[in-house]
């Protein structure tokens, strides 16, 4: 005989503390305001319970929630994992005096443990710090690290402050997690960075928002492994400046500032920024594409690269430069398809020391730039002006447009100028309306002398590979 069966749905959710901005807690502590877990204890240094206000405790309760939700972890024994609560910030300001320690304490540094700490939103959620040193410091042993939704400032005018958060993950390579929303950080300058994350295998961040001194610094477990995904972040002030490396692949979004690589890595893709960047390390591929590069040289190189592609882009400055010239540099190929400004500005300078071994350049408007590698204006014999541009520059085709203007020789000699980049194996002049007689080599042009006081101007167009 069959027997029906339901079937029953269980919803299990996570297990988390809250902490109040406002006071004492019920439940864990003798003194009640709105229902959290934990809050500042009024009774330090409080001459009634029912006294409110600073300093409360010297951690706000944060610390003291931390303590109990790692001493009520459970033990997953098949994953050797601990379950964390989660630690949730009611709305309301925080006031710390002394440094917090998100520490695991006698558990065992081999187990996998996950720390959560979460507001309700940036603009309620504010801790404000007055102690010195480094304000938050999260555990080696932890494995997973999210920080979502709340504002943080260091409120020390002395500048004694080393860092707001600070992790520095001593698990394995493909260990450590890293989650960020809607984080920002602010206040009084600080002496390092505002939030420094090192030996992260995948790190996430949305909408990051530091001032300009400091600001991050992450870095990877190893230059060939490891994702970081920087998306959506609009600074406060300044230009700041965010050091990344030893990853793998680096997806770089809605950035404004300096990004420096510190350590080698595979790839870069910077997007939709307002900025430059600084290569102190090696990089196999770097793509920049709807990019403003602001800085003044954009990109300096100072290490080798051996892919560069530039797309659609616009440049208010020097586009390449070095600012360690006592070595040398090669940048295996730079590819720019699409580079605009309405000023003319500088593509290299002070970059004698970085060597390009191949072009591919294309859309670069003549004129715009001054120092191009595909482009160049030279004084007629007698007057004017022969300008050559590559307009478009790759290894299967090349295609110069040369520019006459009043161009004139009143000599018998004939004028001979080169490519600022030669052909490879083959050049036909396929136009010509300036009126005087040119040919080609895969080198250069020779313009036959007209022996007039006659000007020249229009173009000639020059193809091949």
């Amino acid at each position: 005989m069959s027997q029906n069966y339901i079937p029953q749905i269980v919803i299990q959710t996570k297990p988390y503390i809250t902490v109040s901005a406002k006071g004492i807690s019920n439940g864990l502590s003798n003194t009640f305001n709105d229902g959290a877990d934990f809050g500042p204890d009024t009774l330090l240094g409080a001459t009634s319970p029912d006294q409110y206000g600073p300093p409360y405790t010297q951690t706000a309760g944060i610390q003291e929630a931390w303590n109990y939700a790692i001493s009520n972890a459970l033990y997953d024994e098949v994953y050797n994992a601990y379950t964390i609560p989660e630690i949730f910030l009611g709305n309301g300001t925080f006031n710390i005096y002394q440094p917090i320690n998100f520490s695991i304490g006698n558990l065992p540094a081999t187990a996998t443990y996950a720390f959560i700490l979460k507001g309700l939103s940036t603009n309620n959620v504010i801790i404000n710090y007055y102690g010195s040193g480094t304000a938050m410091t999260i555990d080696t042993n932890i494995n997973n690290v999210e920080l979502d939704d709340f504002g943080f400032n260091n409120n020390n005018s002395s500048q004694s402050v080393d860092y707001l958060i600070y992790w520095n993950s001593a698990k394995g390579v493909f260990d450590n997690i890293l989650i960020i929303n809607h984080l920002t950080l602010g206040g009084n300058p600080i002496n390092h960075h505002w939030a420094h994350f090192n030996n992260v295998f995948i790190a996430n961040i949305i909408d990051l928002v530091a001032p300009n001194s400091g600001s991050l610094y992450i870095n990877g477990t190893r230059s060939n492994a490891g994702y970081l995904y920087l998306e959506g972040q609009i600074w406060t002030a300044g230009v700041s400046n965010t050091t990344i490396g030893n990853i793998y692949y680096a997806d770089v979004s809605g950035y404004t500032g300096n990004l420096t690589i510190n350590n080698a890595m595979t790839m870069l893709k910077l997007s939709n920024a307002n900025g430059g960047v600084t290569f102190n390390a090696p990089v196999n591929t770097v793509l920049i594409e709807n990019t403003v590069l602001v800085n003044n040289p954009a990109l300096i190189v100072n290490a080798d690269i051996q892919y560069m592609k530039l797309l659609s882009d616009t440049v208010s400055g020097v586009l390449i430069g070095s600012t360690n010239t006592t070595a040398n540099y090669t940048i295996g190929v730079l590819s720019i398809d699409g580079l605009y400004n309405v000023y003319q500005h500088e593509a290299f300078s002070n970059a004698s020391n970085v060597k390009i071994n191949a072009y591919d350049f294309r859309n670069i408007p003549s004129g715009t730039f001054t120092s191009m590698p595909t482009q160049s204006t030279t004084n007629g014999t007698t007057a004017g002006t022969v300008s050559m541009n590559a307009v478009e520059f790759r290894a299967e085709y090349k295609k110069y447009v040369i520019t006459f203007s009043g161009y004139e020789n009143d000599t018998t000699t004939n004028q001979t100028i080169n490519f600022p980049l030669p052909f490879s194996s083959y050049a036909v002049i396929t136009g010509n309306n300036t009126g005087l007689t040119v040919s080609t080599t895969t080198t250069g042009i020779t313009i036959t002398a007209p022996n007039s006081t006659a000007t020249f101007s229009g173009i000639v167009i020059v193809e091949g590979y």
